[in-house]
């Protein structure tokens, strides 16, 4: 029944993201778009909810991989540091060339940037918790994402004061889909077909690396090059989403928590985790696009739907429950 509804409500979301921003426009203008409202609708709305779909697929995938692979139900690109960690890569480029330093050449390579300070992030969170404590590696990844969002800030403020015209804080920070074009949606198109198409090849692998590292290793597989080949994967995603759109929080959280009530393996997850993520993003976009009058960051949204699903978990893996939704 679950697996209905939210395929009943991502044609939905797709619809109401193309009437809903900072201007709304009406079914008429949509479907005979005429003028500014053809401008409006296929170089700004169009690629912004398909955008925001992509993003809810790529990181619902990275949610669901690292939490099965680092067998912790409460890892995603934002908790483990991953997301903070290109955001500060990301930034770091901008400054560079800002002010003129030395390396300031490497933004031109921005992601690759953001991939390789995105990708150190999530392996200091992953050596804190490297014993399997689900606390440790969440108070270590809260401390990473500090740090590096401090140093994000940091930066910001800085370069804030040269150019007062850059995006403010909370687009770095708590993330924001709105100034994405097409270019950026054929990336992500690709990213996405590509994560999924490797979620999906190797999801017996990614399930048998899960249960045990020893029976890994008689099936041929060594796991810790395994776990590092998908860390990797995902920091690399992480960072491009993080450079198009900043910090976007907690839906790789809470979506493969949802996915686990219809299909708890990898194979399901690799295919309810993208549908679920892509409804969630695509109305946490709409209320953050201005739905209320004005614009709210996506993290601050996602949040709220997150803390009490966040809160019963930790409350079950303290009470001994175990982890599974």
């Amino acid at each position: 029944m679950l697996k209905y509804i939210f395929v009943i409500l991502l044609p939905i979301s797709f619809f109401l993201g193309l009437i809903f921003g900072e201007v709304r426009l009406s079914i008429s203008q949509i479907l005979h778009p005429s003028g500014v409202y053809s401008i409006i609708l296929f170089d700004i709305r169009l690629p912004t909810v398909i955008s925001a779909m992509l993003i809810g697929v790529l990181i619902s995938l990275s949610g669901a991989i690292l939490q099965h692979l680092l067998k912790n139900p409460l890892v995603d690109p934002y908790i483990s540091g991953t997301a903070s960690g290109g955001a500060f890569g990301a930034v770091l480029t901008y400054f560079l060339l800002a002010f003129n330093l030395p390396f300031s050449w490497l933004i031109y390579f921005q992601p690759i940037v953001a991939f390789f300070t995105a990708t150190l992030a999530t392996l200091i969170t992953v050596g804190i918790g490297r014993k399997g404590n689900v606390y440790a590696i969440v108070v270590g990844g809260v401390v990473v994402s500090y740090i590096f969002s401090s140093l994000t800030t940091i930066l910001l403020v800085i370069f804030q004061q040269k150019y007062p015209q850059i995006p403010p804080l909370t687009f770095w920070l708590l993330g924001e889909i709105s100034i994405i074009g097409w270019e950026d949606v054929i990336i992500l198109f690709i990213l996405t077909v590509v994560m999924l198409f490797l979620t999906i090849k190797f999801s017996r692998v990614i399930d048998l690396v899960a249960i045990s590292d020893e029976i890994s290793y008689t099936h041929n597989i060594n796991p810790g090059k395994f776990r590092l080949f998908w860390l990797l994967l995902v920091s690399l995603v992480t960072a491009y989403i993080v450079s198009i759109a900043g910090i976007i929080g907690f839906v790789g959280i809470i979506v493969p928590h949802i996915a686990r009530r219809i299909d708890g393996s990898m194979r399901g997850l690799s295919v309810y985790s993208p549908l679920i993520g892509s409804v969630i993003m695509e109305f946490s976009n709409i209320v953050s696009r201005g739905i209320f009058g004005t614009i709210i960051p996506i993290t601050a949204i996602t949040a709220l739907i997150a803390s009490p699903l966040i809160i019963s978990i930790l409350v079950r893996v303290n009470a001994g429950q175990g982890v599974e939704s």
